[in-house]
Order: structure tokens, then C-alpha cells, then sequence
């Protein structure tokens, strides 16, 4: 009954052991079509040590297109950035009053303080001034007398 039972599990190892190889020659046939087209056969140390390589150079080409998709993104915000909107002033005579509009694109460095005080050096008392964005745009409005 132990001999038959020995046998049988000898069988059983040589036969998961064979499942094993043809496994492992899958996948290293499946990782020498991946590998770069090579004139000579190799060994497969030598084929474990060229995927080795061509991975670290494989991670180095995407450290660089990352770099340049950033470099890249930073152009194109810059772009968007130095679109520039002329601005647009509008002077509406309400009897007594005064109200001023400028629109300007929010890239403009603009101080409404500045704005306001070239309209008291020319004598107008501020009633009020508001500010609003609207997409790219500053829209400033002064009412004044």
C-alpha cells in the first residue's frame, strides 16, 4: 500500500513540476516579445537582465514626458493669461450723477483705488463703487457726483 502510494505522489510531483515549466516558459516567452526585437537568441538570465534594463529606461522616458506635459500645461496657462482684453470704459450722465464703468480682463493689473482717486482729483465726490468677475472679465462701477 506504500509503494502505490509513493508512486503516486512521485507522478503527482513530476507532473506539477511540468505544469510549472510550460508555465514558466509562457511567461518568459510572453516577456521576450515585450522586450525590444533582439538579433540573437538569449539565455534567460540574459533575457531577465535586458527587461531589467529596458524598464529603468522605460521609467526614465516617463519621468521625462511627465516633465514635459508639466513644462507644456505651464505654456498653455501662460497663453491663456496673456490673452488680453482692452478695456472698455463707459461714461453714463445721470442729471446730478455720475456713473462710470470699466471693463477689464482679470490678467490686468488694476487698482480701483487709482481708478477713484484720478476721479476725486477731477472733483467728483464717490458715492459708491462695486467690482464684479464675470468669467475673464473685471467690471468695475463707480457712481459718483
Amino acid at each position: 500500500m506504500d509503494n502505490g502510494n509513493g508512486a503516486s505522489m512521485r507522478i503527482s510531483r513530476c507532473l506539477v513540476e511540468r505544469e510549472r515549466r510550460k508555465h514558466m516558459k509562457c511567461l518568459f516567452t510572453k516577456l521576450s516579445s515585450l522586450l525590444p526585437i533582439q538579433q540573437t537568441k538569449m539565455s534567460v538570465p540574459e533575457m531577465v537582465d535586458q527587461a531589467t534594463v529596458y524598464v529603468k529606461e522605460l521609467q526614465g522616458r516617463l519621468e521625462q514626458y511627465k516633465g514635459t506635459k508639466v513644462q507644456l500645461e505651464r505654456t498653455c496657462e501662460m497663453r491663456k493669461r496673456k490673452r488680453m482684453i482692452r478695456p472698455v470704459l463707459n461714461v453714463r450722465d445721470l442729471g446730478y450723477n455720475l456713473e462710470v464703468n470699466l471693463i477689464t480682463g482679470l490678467n490686468v493689473e488694476f487698482a480701483l483705488s487709482d481708478f477713484i482717486n484720478i476721479l476725486q482729483e477731477e472733483g467728483a465726490d464717490i458715492l459708491s463703487a462695486t467690482c464684479h468677475h464675470a468669467g475673464d472679465k473685471a467690471i468695475y462701477t463707480i457712481l459718483c457726483q
